[in-house]
């Protein structure tokens, strides 16, 4: 049996003050630290749930290639664009290198010298080169019978051709012809038109459409032209018989108007039709008056009166009847428009109103039209480019006043007429800064013109 082991083999117990180890400082830890966002390569420093015995090194991924401190493929982008701009930038200078250049060159007489616009749209200074500088201007209007409206200016060219520009609601446009080229070719008629010719006309339906225009050849003769059942004007021309076969002369420098008041197609118009007229001054400054049944000179009491003064004509119906026409002849008399009138048949004259004096300059143009049947118009241009607009409302003469041209765009900014005409639709022409220009007015308020538009002339 064994000895019994001495308690002195084992080892002795070593008494350890505990006061002398380091004291555990407690670490004071936010409460929301458990949602802060840690990169993957902070974990590498924690252990897992359940470490494994022989932990295996991550998989590191492949570094991408940089160039320059960025990656190759933002690298490669960035060069492209790069590249792209600089090509843009060189292209830009030589082109802006080259226009300079060019600019810089001198014309030679072989270039040819640049066309102005001639749509007018360029600040409304455009000067057309197809009217002749001191041109007349005549106006007429149209209602075919399915209600198409029809529009004709007509006015003389440098070349001194008598031309006509024709708008169409159908088409909404207009269309510049030669009516002396349409003479020529059609019956080989030609003119020696005066330069600044008057001119006048009028379209009338009776049952058939037709148009006159009335103008002055060298010898201060007056022609008259004419076209029927063609709305375009562009057939159909010939030469009418005052000018033919019955000449009159008249005072240089003289106007002229020409009317025959619309009637419609009805039997009583056409049993009943009013006289075709033309107003025009005389030897020694008289105001004379043809009737279009032979074109003989009636005896007006008018005048004389200053060469060159304005003459206008126009009619009214009277007692709610069409066929009751009330003529009225226009013109100047010791600083006044006066008026004289008429009944249908054009065959006695008496003396009517006075329409107040003229504007300090000298009238050089009268526009003279009825409206609405039963009222007129009367607006005159003076030698400053004024105009002055007075209305019969039935009963009364208005006096004269300005026009307010109703500011709109593209509309020529205070505007000086060379020239103007009217017709029944209330639209207005005038020739301002070499242009035809139209406005239009409302029955009840004649005095406002809104801008219509600017009639093309080239042809």
């Amino acid at each position: 049996m064994s000895k019994p082991r001495e308690l002195s083999d084992l080892p002795e117990a070593v008494i350890v003050n505990d006061d002398n180890l380091p004291e555990v400082v407690p670490t004071e830890r936010s409460k929301y630290d458990h949602l802060q966002v840690v990169g993957y390569s902070d974990c590498e420093h924690y252990a897992t749930s359940t470490p494994k015995t022989e932990p295996e090194p991550e998989p590191q991924p492949n570094p991408q290639p940089k160039i320059l401190g960025l990656r190759r493929r933002t690298f490669i982008i960035l060069a492209v664009i790069c590249t792209l701009v600089l090509i843009a930038v060189a292209v830009a200078v030589g082109v802006t290198v080259s226009k300079s250049s060019s600019q810089q060159l001198p014309v030679t007489q072989n270039q040819p010298s640049p066309t102005p616009n001639p749509s007018g749209d360029s600040d409304n200074k455009n000067t057309t080169t197809n009217i002749f500088p001191s041109s007349s201007l005549a106006s007429t209007n149209y209602t075919d019978p399915v209600g198409t409206l029809h529009q004709y200016v007509f006015f003389q060219s440098p070349s001194k051709e008598l031309l006509t520009s024709h708008w169409s609601s159908a088409t909404n446009t207009w269309e510049t012809l030669s009516i002396s080229s349409i003479l020529a070719s059609s019956s080989g008629v030609t003119f020696d038109i005066l330069p600044a010719t008057p001119i006048a006309a009028f379209t009338y339906t009776n049952p058939q459409f037709q148009t006159r225009v009335y103008f002055l050849t060298t010898g201060n003769l007056i022609r008259e032209v004419m076209t029927s059942e063609d709305p375009t004007l562009k057939t159909n021309w010939r030469q009418g018989r005052l000018g033919g076969d019955r000449l009159v002369v008249t005072n240089p420098g003289s106007k002229l108007a020409a009317l025959r008041p619309h009637c419609g197609t009805s039997r009583d118009c056409q049993q009943n039709f009013p006289w075709m007229a033309v107003a025009y001054q005389g030897e020694g400054g008289v105001v004379g008056l043809l009737r279009a049944d032979l074109w003989d000179p009636m005896e007006v009491k008018i005048g004389p009166m200053r060469s060159g003064g304005a003459i206008g004509l126009a009619s009214v119906m009277r007692n709610e009847s069409i066929t009751d026409v009330g003529w009225s002849l226009f013109w100047e008399e010791g600083g006044e428009l006066r008026e004289m009138n008429s009944q249908g048949l054009v065959e006695r004259w008496e003396r009517g109103n006075s329409l107040g004096p003229v504007s300090t300059s000298a009238v050089t143009n009268l526009a003279s039209f009825s409206y609405d049947l039963v009222n007129m118009a009367v607006v005159t241009a003076d030698e400053e480019g004024g105009i002055g607009m007075r209305t019969w409302d039935t009963r009364r003469w208005s006096s004269v006043s300005t026009p307010n041209l109703l500011t709109a765009e593209k509309a020529p900014p205070s505007p000086k007429f060379s020239a103007v005409a009217g017709n029944p639709q209330r639209r207005v022409y005038g020739i301002v800064d070499g242009n035809i220009h139209q406005w239009e007015f409302f029955s009840l308020s004649p005095l406002q013109w809104n801008y219509v538009g600017q009639v093309p002339a080239d042809l």
